[in-house]
This record gives C-alpha cells, sequence and structure tokens, in this order.
C-alpha cells in the first residue's frame, strides 16, 4: 500500500499546497488531474524526493519513501518524466539499458521490453533521429526497465497517437504495478484509473473514484468548462459543451 500522509509541497512556487493524505491499495492507479500550470507534475516530482516539500511524507507499506537515500528509493519506485531534448548520442537500448540497477543487463528482458513497446525496429537508433511518439515510448521503456512496483509517471501518453496510448497503458495495466500518473485527457485517465485526485489552484479539490471526482461542478471549478458527464458501463465520460469566461 502507498500512503501519502500530510504531504505539504514547498517547491516552484506551490508554497501554499495545502497538506493532504490518501492512500493507494497495492495495484491501484491514481490520475492527477489539473489545468496547466496547477503543479502537476510539481506534485509528481515532490513525491519521488526530486523537489522539496515542508512536512508530511510518502510510505510504501511501513518503508518512508521521502527518508531514503535516492539509490535506495530506486528499489521502491521509478519516475518517467518528459525527455529534456538531451540525447549524447545515445541509441534506444542505450537509454532504456540506463534503468536497470546493476551494470549486468538482462538482454532477455530488455528485449522483451522493446518489443513490448513497439521499439524492436528501432533498438539501434539514436535518440535524436526519434519522433515525439517514438521518444515517449522509450522514456516509458526505460521506466519499466527499472522494475519496481511503484510508477510515478509524467503524461505517459503524451505525444501518443490512439493505438500507443491505450498499448502502453494496457502493457501496464497486465504488470500489476501501483501508479501514480498526471493526465491530460481526463476519458483516459477515467478509463484506466481506479482513483483520480484533482488540483485547483493548488490545493487538491477532489479525490476519489472517477464517478466521483469528475462531476460538473468540479469541471467548471477546475476547467472553467461546462460538460456533460455520462456514466454507463465503460465508465465515465466528460464531453464538453462550452466554456466560461475566466
Amino acid at each position: 500500500m502507498l500512503h501519502i500522509d500530510s504531504l505539504h509541497i514547498a517547491a516552484n512556487g506551490l508554497e501554499n499546497l495545502a497538506p493532504f493524505q490518501f492512500s493507494v491499495n497495492s495495484g491501484e492507479w491514481v490520475g492527477i488531474l489539473g489545468r496547466n500550470g496547477c503543479g502537476k507534475t510539481t506534485l509528481l516530482k515532490s513525491m519521488a524526493g526530486l523537489l522539496p516539500v515542508k512536512s508530511g511524507d510518502l510510505y510504501w507499506r511501513t518503508d518512508s519513501l521521502l527518508g531514503m537515500k535516492q539509490k535506495l528509493r530506486a528499489n521502491y519506485l521509478a519516475l518517467m518524466m518528459q525527455h529534456n531534448g538531451v540525447c549524447g548520442g545515445l541509441n534506444v537500448s542505450d537509454v532504456v539499458s540506463l534503468a536497470a540497477c546493476s551494470s549486468c543487463v538482462d538482454q532477455a528482458r530488455l528485449a522483451q521490453l522493446l518489443a513490448d513497446c513497439s521499439l524492436t525496429h528501432l533498438k539501434d537508433r539514436q535518440l535524436e533521429h526519434l519522433s515525439g511518439g517514438q521518444l515517449q515510448r522509450v522514456m516509458l521503456a526505460q521506466t519499466l526497465f527499472q522494475n519496481t512496483e511503484l510508477l510515478l509517471l509524467d503524461e505517459p501518453t503524451n505525444h501518443l497517437d490512439i493505438f500507443h496510448q491505450h498499448q502502453l497503458l494496457s502493457i501496464i495495466k497486465q504488470r500489476a504495478n501501483t501508479v501514480i500518473a498526471t493526465f491530460h485527457d481526463i476519458n483516459l485517465a477515467a478509463q484506466y484509473c481506479d482513483k483520480l485526485l484533482l488540483l485547483v489552484d493548488d490545493k487538491v479539490a477532489s479525490f476519489g473514484a472517477p464517478t466521483e471526482v469528475l462531476t460538473q461542478e468540479n469541471m467548471r471549478l477546475a476547467y472553467k468548462v461546462d460538460a456533460q458527464i455520462q456514466t454507463g458501463v465503460n465508465g465515465v465520460n466528460v464531453t464538453v459543451v462550452g466554456v466560461f469566461d475566466e
């Protein structure tokens, strides 16, 4: 189980993010939603121990993740961020292999993961010659190769077409990881996540099942849109029918 205990963010201008707490069962997915600049990525980095927090902690079972040295923490969680544009002449296999916890790379597992992420035909290609979507798949493969139970994913479907969005999210689902991920696509988050966390004005405005978080009131509060909410056998679907003035 993952437990966030009174975490109070103090980074990137989010000095007033109110302390919050929630728990996630092993294997559950939590999607972090909110407008651009609301602090989704900052929250994710803070949970990974890359940015300071004012108070609180993050526990995996009974172990304090924020109190660990980074090398030890890497055995528990993997963080996928957006590619920063630095390639250094490395090819796809090189970059994915960087996530290995030892100098001995399991070549069979590497080959299988490259195949799962549709990267086998690109394994020897340098990163500067990849498209945005291909780069995104490389970063996800690298994160999965770290082989941790807890995954923190920053916009994992960014730059991906519909096929690769669902292909890669399905691959992660099959691995039964516990996942905390930021999303811009509300309906995609609702489809794959067990719980959603909605950020508004540097605060956690709502946390719960998609049916609890994705309401007309919350869509207006968070995104300034008029939305129709439909709930069926396939979950919740949000359709924007209008926008409100800022």
